[in-house]
């Protein structure tokens, strides 16, 4: 986590405008916003402002492409020639200026797709024009000229006929107001790059200069932008070397998509791969013999996704397409509801970490087909409650002795946020519990937020026990199971909305498979190269209802790239075997970031003779500790 420090104010306060006034200086090498020399030019921008700023069409061409121009007047001439007075669209919808960029920006997203006609008739109840998804950038279109147009005065802004020399000026120094508005924006945007801060601590930091900014300063705030790290994480190599290393994940993928018995679900179908990464997933789903494969990331990880598929002789089957799932409805229109088969991976620790799942969900409600199916269909949040962990021991007792040194200070909210780590089965002290069962055909399109409650028995093999002694509880930890199931089900009973209630269990799930799928088990694997199909297999083994694949990320099976989520107790539990630990564990997405979990666990212990009313007693005096998982 990045740490905003306590000095942030001396960032704030070493810019001084009296130091700098000259904007002059003020030039992106990369492409921004060139204000040097101020001389009026066409249309009421500064000359120079209106040589380095790019006016882009509207609509593209016949063969796709947006022509650039170098006044707003042109490319607003172009759109009007094209059959779209933008100009009045925007002031017969009465569209602030936060609607004209978004509007902006969608044309931009959807460029190609989106018609003329389309624009002139909208009626201002579009969904996108109030969405702040679309206040985020579109790359290449950041600097674009049009979105610094204050469609509000118009007239002055284009250089309106008739204008007069006041009006003239007033154009020129808004102008150059904006541009240096863009600039500014442009290094403080790099300044925070180069420390590795967040865009919100660089605005934080820069707040002295704020008042500089004016009424600019009272304008509506576009939405946190929480994902761009999240992807920028994606883009790289190393984790998906991870990921795919992982057999437990990889192989049980590759189970599912090439098992003979499942040809009926891929072998000819469409399939959708929701966060392709690498695109292993895409690539197992056409040697399965899918007919076509939409593989869709939102990271620059894309483009090397897109390099393999060309690598392995694959374009014809599969094709990449780089955003946001929610974002490309148009790229992806003529798919809608006609997707058969919708493989992910997205999954992330505390199976809910990074909030990947409701990108899934929505694609499901947007392609797939009535009858089509999820991969995975169902997961299973677990929790249990582990005694003499090495782990835990070392981390904690690291700092009581440091060459002669006690830095306990330095243990100082290791208990506040949750640990990935590794258990050892012998480590598992206690029964374990169902938090939450997730049926992904039917549950609501969103994060999900839960209350469950559970009890954890003390088993009397716990590490540590010692016959007539309690044993030590350091921290509860949990993990999750995963189903591929051929037909979605088991649902939910009727009456629950498609979801299911924390702490209740999923009536149907065969048990969930520990041991992990060895190579020569997964047909396809270790016999075919590249762009090879597997065979048609025989009408015996395709005609079968299916086969169902599961894994477990527990301490009883392989250990996964997942391990297991740790919540370490400030003060371990005293228990003897044969007590119970009983409480409530709560899960919200976080209010500072909506990619990470925010976890309360309350909880007590009821010793096995205690009965009727101690025992109530005892269960009332929760001990309540909050944790946060990053």
């Amino acid at each position: 986590m990045a740490d905003s420090g306590s000095d942030s104010g001396s960032h704030a306060s070493s810019f001084d405008a009296a130091d700098d006034q000259d904007w002059a200086d003020w030039v992106d090498e990369e492409g921004g916003v060139d204000v040097h020399g101020a001389g009026q030019g066409e249309g009421g921008f500064s000359s120079a402002a209106r040589t380095r700023t790019a006016f882009h069409a509207l609509f593209a061409d016949d063969d796709g492409a947006l022509r650039s121009f170098g006044t707003a007047r042109e490319a607003l001439e172009d759109a009007k020639g094209r059959g779209c007075d933008f100009v009045t669209v925007v002031r017969r919808l009465r569209l602030d200026p936060l609607q004209v960029i978004r509007l902006l920006n969608y044309l931009r997203r959807h460029a190609g797709s989106v018609k003329p006609d389309h624009i002139s008739g909208l009626k201002g109840d579009e969904k996108y024009l109030n969405d702040d998804e679309e206040l985020k950038p579109v790359p290449g279109f950041e600097n674009d000229g049009l979105l610094q147009i204050d469609f509000d005065d118009l007239d002055v802004e284009l250089g309106g006929e008739g204008q007069t020399e006041e009006q003239s000026q007033i154009a020129e120094l808004q102008s150059e107001l904006q541009a240096a508005r863009l600039a500014f924006e442009d290094l403080r945007q790099k300044y925070a790059e180069s420390l590795h801060m967040d865009h919100h601590i660089a605005e934080q930091h820069s707040s002295s200069s704020s008042s500089a900014r004016g009424a600019e300063s009272e304008a509506p705030k576009a939405k946190r932008d929480d994902d761009s790290h999240y992807f920028t994480s994606y883009a790289s190599h190393e984790i998906h070397q991870t990921m795919i290393a992982d057999k437990v994940r990889t192989l049980s993928y590759a189970k599912f998509l090439l098992s003979p018995a499942n040809a009926h679900l891929i072998r000819g179908k469409t399939v959708m791969d929701v966060g392709c990464g690498s695109g292993i997933l895409s690539l197992f789903a056409a040697r399965a013999g899918a007919r076509q494969v939409i593989a869709i990331d939102a990271s620059d990880v894309a483009k090397r996704a897109r390099e393999n598929v060309e690598r392995n002789g694959m374009q014809g089957i599969i094709k990449v397409h780089q955003g946001k799932i929610e974002e490309l409805d148009a790229e992806l229109a003529e798919h809608r509801g006609k997707v058969d088969l919708i493989v992910s991976e997205w999954m992330g620790y505390f199976l809910l970490y990074e909030s990947m799942l409701p990108s899934v969900l929505y694609a499901r409600d947007a392609y797939l087909a009535k009858d089509g199916v999820l991969a995975p269909s169902h997961t299973r949040m677990i929790l249990s409650a582990v005694s003499a962990c090495d782990i835990i021991k070392e981390r904690m007792t690291f700092w009581d002795n440091v060459y002669g040194f006690e830095l306990a200070g330095m243990r100082k909210g290791l208990a506040d946020e949750a640990w990935t780590e590794c258990l050892q089965p012998n480590e598992i002290a206690t029964s374990t519990s169902t938090l939450l069962d997730l049926a992904h055909h039917t549950m609501r399109t969103q994060q999900p937020r839960f209350e469950a409650p559970f009890i954890l028995e003390v088993h009397s093999s716990a590490a540590g026990a010692e016959a007539g002694k309690a044993v030590e509880i350091q921290a509860f930890a949990s993990w999750f199971d995963t189903w591929f199931t051929t037909d979605g089900c088991p649902h939910p009973p009727p009456g629950q909305q498609g979801d299911m209630k924390g702490g209740q269990e999923l009536e149907g799930l065969p048990p969930v498979e520990v041991r992990c799928p060895g190579e020569a088990e997964v047909r396809g694997l270790t016999d075919l190269q590249r762009d090879a199909i597997v065979a048609r297999a025989s009408d015996s083994q395709e005609d079968k209802a299916g086969e169902t694949v599961s894994f477990t990320t527990g301490p009883q099976g392989l250990a996964t790239h997942w391990k297991q989520t740790l919540f370490v107790l400030k003060e371990p539990i005293l228990a003897k075997p044969g007590a119970r630990i009983v409480g409530t564990l709560r899960s919200t997405p976080s209010v500072d970031n909506s990619r990470e979990l925010d976890v309360e666990i309350h909880y007590a212990v009821r010793e096995e003779a205690s009965e009727g009313s101690d025992a109530k007693k005892k269960v009332e005096a929760m001990t309540v500790q909050l944790f946060a998982v990053r």
